[in-house]
């Protein structure tokens, strides 16, 4: 396997990665099942999944301008 198309898998996995844990790490913390929470650890938490959304975007978008970007062949 050539070392770009390990990059593009590593960069695909590490962008669902942080999609999935961002995703529960923001509603995780609303649910019923919490309990007793305090809303400092609930907002604590939530940001923490807020931080992996952002990452996981940023790396997305630098996927796709790799992905756009011309290829020069010598």
């Amino acid at each position: 396997m050539s070392p770009s198309l390990k990059d593009f898998w590593g960069s695909l996995t590490f962008v669902f990665y942080c999609t999935a844990v961002g995703v529960y790490l923001v509603l995780r913390p609303w649910t019923p099942a919490t309990g007793n929470a305090s809303p400092f650890l609930r907002g604590f938490v939530s940001g923490l999944g807020l931080l992996h959304l952002l990452a996981g975007g940023r790396d997305f978008v630098g996927l796709l301008r790799r992905a756009a970007a011309p290829r020069h062949r010598p």
